[in-house]
């Protein structure tokens, strides 16, 4: 900053990070598995670092000066209090267990508020807000938003389809700047020494296998992440067939087969994976004596890291969490509807580590609303609160205790309380939106049931309250006809989702166009005038395309093709492709020309489309196992190998492209 111009800086503190791994165990107050000696010796660390880097920050935010805007943002914290775990789980992510969901952000600059608090942050509208604070315009395909809620004076924001599209300096170090495989070597170690990831093995093939298997269970957890459960399972299905070692790989596959209601296959799991850890508690017990044995002459402190690391992998591996095993039960039992057994199965689980308590009184808390018990649902829920005040779910399951006693006003309390903590929420909305309802402000509960359908569309619930609505209170027949059909169809895509049949995530089809509608006021562009729509003929290669287009030109229609690809055997009467759409995703300046014409597309480029402009689609279907042997054809008379895809890849790819 002091030796060379900048209009922007980026400052990344990761040893708050090591501090708080290393440190945040000993911070008051003191836990009860800490010794007081350590307590004593460390429960100043974590301050100290913050105060540490407040000087760093001090002196960044004087180099700066008062005309810079300066954002500080985090995204996750860690437990200061007894919620700090005082066992991590036994693999490479563990220390994650030690994060509080919820990071920070703070601003300073000319342009923003003062003593201003933003609602509803995401580290995913960082990036949005910087580019609106320089005039740049945020792109339509980025999940997060501008921060908007912070600024003195409105900015106008402008939008572009996507970043990725545009050319020039994407702000890539140069080779001489970027980091060298010792440095990179040095960083390892560093993850290694804090637990992030296991110690490297001298065998290669074992790094790389063990670098795999993390990648292949980390992308299962990606899906699961993001509610897409089946395509996680076949992954962690070939991870446990492989390390049935690993009970971690059998846990989430139960959890993924809970998600999706499938009960009877998630009980196989379990005592299928109970058998395993038998087995391999058998034989960690086995060598755990063996090595005891061969340090018997040693004295603890003489011992070397490895063996230390070895002697408590193998006693973790040696012992059964039988509070674990509770919880799984119970939340089998739960699944399945069976309360009461639940209820006694959940209990047997309270003797777990206390940074564990809050997801056990959550689901006990759950059973007893099923039970139609309030008083007790209640009671879990607000312990929930008292060991973890910042828990969402805690104040949402109090939400539907209270609406159940008809106490409205508190259930708008409790809804707005789990907004205030995560605003994309579409539950809290919609328990928002009942209350109000119930409390007699109408205009009120629309807008926040229509925000829980904006955030989530595939909502049956959401769809028939505001039908009703619609109907009851506004005499609307039309637009209550509108949500009744949504309700349905959003019922039947989430009945095909866990089926497997769909991807909730793509071709939403007439939900996500009234979505549209609902919050933005502008209808879809179905009657646009045949001039001013661009017509596509599209499907995957070899499929029919050509076909199509030279049907459409013997009818005298007008087609664009600029006749660059010329006919051939393979197409006798021509291609009619246009080269420039096939550049659609770094090149729209055509589309115009388009309009009331009718133009080729391959498949996988339709997402590349520019949005605000009407299109109609004719999409060409044949079997696969004809486009395959078709494209091979046409490869080999190019002299080309292509890439050997079998009809059963074809199918994976097209369902997820």
């Amino acid at each position: 900053m002091q030796l060379e111009p900048w209009d922007f800086m980026a400052v990344y503190y990761d040893a708050i990070d090591h501090f708080g791994h290393g440190f945040m165990r000993y911070h008051p107050p003191r836990s009860p598995w800490i010794s007081e000696e350590d307590f004593d010796l460390y429960k100043d660390v974590i301050e100290s670092a913050y105060r540490f880097h407040d000087m760093m920050l001090g002196t960044y935010m004087n180099l700066a000066g008062e005309d810079t805007t300066i954002i500080i943002c985090s995204d996750h914290g860690f437990h200061p209090d007894r919620l700090c775990p005082q066992h991590i789980p036994n693999e490479p992510a563990g220390p994650a267990e030690e994060h509080r969901p919820f990071g920070i952000v703070a601003m300073k600059g000319p342009n923003i508020k003062q003593d201003g608090v933003i609602f509803g942050a995401h580290l995913l509208d960082i990036t949005p807000t910087i580019l609106s604070l320089y005039g740049l315009p945020v792109g339509r395909d980025m999940d997060g938003k501008p921060l908007v809620s912070a600024w003195k004076d409105e900015v106008a924001i402008d939008y572009i389809d996507s970043w990725e599209q545009q050319e020039g300096d994407a702000g890539m170090h140069p080779p001489n700047l970027r980091v060298d495989s010792v440095d990179s070597q040095a960083a390892l170690e560093q993850l290694v020494e804090l637990g992030y990831i296991e110690e490297l093995d001298e065998n290669v093939e074992v790094q790389v296998a063990n670098t795999i298997r993390e990648l292949r269970y980390n992308l299962a957890r990606s899906y699961i992440g993001a509610n897409r459960h089946r395509e996680a399972i076949p992954i962690l299905n070939e991870l446990w067939e492989e390390y049935p070692e690993e009970s971690r790989f059998a846990i989430q596959l139960f959890q993924c087969h809970l998600a999706l209601d499938e009960t009877e296959s998630a009980e196989k799991i379990m005592e299928k994976a109970l058998g395993d850890k038998q087995e391999v508690m058998e034989q960690a017990r086995e060598e755990l004596n063996q090595l005891v044995e061969e340090l018997k002459d040693k004295k603890s402190e003489d011992y070397t890291e490895q063996e230390i690391h070895k002697l408590r992998k193998l006693r973790m591996k040696a012992t059964l969490n039988p509070d674990a095993v509770s919880f799984f039960r119970g939340s089998l039992l739960f699944a399945q509807g069976n309360y009461e057994e639940a209820i006694r199965e959940l209990d047997e689980a309270k003797k777990a580590q206390t940074h564990n308590l809050p997801s056990l009184y959550l689901k006990m808390g759950y059973a007893y609303l099923g039970l139609k018990k309030w008083f007790d649902a209640a009671c879990y829920f607000m312990q929930v609160l008292e060991l973890d005040p910042a828990n969402p779910d805690a104040h949402l399951g109090l939400c539907k205790t209270h609406l159940k006693e008809h106490r409205e006003d508190k259930a708008l309390d409790e809804a707005m309380a789990a907004l205030s903590l995560i605003y994309h929420n579409p539950q809290a909305h919609f328990l928002c939106g009942l209350a109000l309802y119930r409390c007699g402000q109408i205009t009120d509960a629309v807008k926040a049931i229509e925000t829980a359908i904006s955030q989530n569309p595939i909502f049956p619930n959401a769809h028939r309250y505001l039908a009703g609505i619609y109907y009851k209170e506004f005499q609307d027949g039309e637009k209550a006809a509108k949500h009744r059909n949504l309700a349905r169809e959003a019922q039947q895509r989430i009945k095909d989702f866990k089926a497997g049949k769909i991807d909730l995530n793509q071709n939403a089809g007439s939900i996500s166009d009234w979505v549209i509608e609902i919050n933005t006021g502008n209808k879809p562009k179905l009657d646009a005038p045949m001039e001013d729509t661009v017509i596509i003929v599209s499907g995957l290669p070899r499929s029919g395309t050509s076909m199509m287009m030279q049907m459409l030109a013997a009818a005298g229609i007008s087609v664009m093709t600029d006749g660059v690809i010329e006919a051939d055997e393979i197409n006798p009467k021509g291609y009619y492709e246009y080269e420039k759409a096939k550049q659609v995703g770094s090149d729209n300046s055509w589309i115009p020309d388009a309009k009331g014409k009718f133009v080729k597309i391959v498949a996988q480029l339709l997402p590349k489309l520019p949005s605000g402009q009407p299109y109609r689609i004719i999409f060409m279907q044949r079997p696969l196992s004809e486009v395959i042997p078709s494209q091979d054809k046409l490869l080999e008379r190019l002299g080309k190998k292509g890439s050997k895809l079998t009809p059963k890849n074809w199918q994976k790819l097209t369902k997820t492209a």
